[in-house]
């Protein structure tokens, strides 16, 4: 009897130690940063060569990203839009570049909205269905400008995006940094909201090149719009 109980210790201590071993392969691994790279391309001085370079940088890396521009600088830099790959979604920043909320007209408003979709998608052979309203100003017409011009995320806002869902935008919180002024070590504090970080086409890309290389080392997962909000943001030729 004792030596049936011996073995059957050994056989279960055998069992214990094999259990703890595999264990980890199964456990959920560390939870990544949920990080959503956003660049504005506002400024036509300089915007082809950076958009072509900016382009190169996303695939020696491989990561996902969402650029936005004006319709204005999109007609003359077509391949600000034709560049990217399928990973990267695009958006608009209205037609001019200007303040939404200090154009008094509701029709010139929906107008700045609808031309920059429009000059976006015809010059990409896209639809592009996310937006960005310039130095995040709005008013209370956005969401009936949104729904008007077919657009369904709206980016505007440091702390917060809105997803329309089910007849209505919804509200989701996020934590937005300045890229220019972002350290790595916010990454190590875990954010339980996804972190976007907005660069412009006035930051050089090897200083952007840089940034990415130095916040790949962490444990980051690098989405785009279309990926946070669950649906295509950005319909391409093949689809559209």
């Amino acid at each position: 009897m004792k030596i049936v109980l011996a073995g059957s210790i050994v056989t279960g201590l055998v069992i214990t130690l094999g259990v703890i071993m595999i264990l980890p392969t199964f456990l959920p691994s560390e939870k990544p940063n949920i990080v959503l790279l956003s660049f504005n391309v506002v400024d036509g001085n300089n915007a082809s060569e950076w958009c072509k370079n900016l382009s190169n940088v996303f695939k020696k890396y491989d990561v996902k990203a969402t650029v936005f521009i004006t319709g204005a600088i999109a007609e003359t830099n077509s391949n600000c839009i034709t560049d990217f790959t399928e990973s990267i979604d695009i958006g608009s920043l209205t037609y001019n570049y200007v303040q939404l909320n200090e154009i008094p007209d509701y029709l010139q408003q929906l107008d700045e909205i609808k031309n920059g979709k429009k000059a976006i998608d015809s010059v990409g052979n896209i639809e592009s269905r996310v937006f960005r309203a310039p130095y995040g100003n709005t008013d209370d017409n956005i969401y009936s400008l949104l729904t008007r011009s077919e657009i369904f995320a709206d980016f505007s806002y440091a702390d917060h995006y809105n997803k329309y869902y089910d007849g209505k935008f919804i509200k989701f919180d996020i934590s937005s940094y300045n890229g220019d002024n972002f350290s790595p070590d916010i990454l190590k504090q875990k954010s339980n909201n996804p972190i976007v970080i907005s660069f412009d086409n006035t930051t050089p890309v090897d200083q952007i090149d840089r940034f990415i290389s130095s916040i790949k080392s962490h444990s980051t997962l690098f989405i785009n719009t279309s990926d946070l909000v669950g649906f295509n943001l950005t319909i391409r030729s093949e689809s559209v």
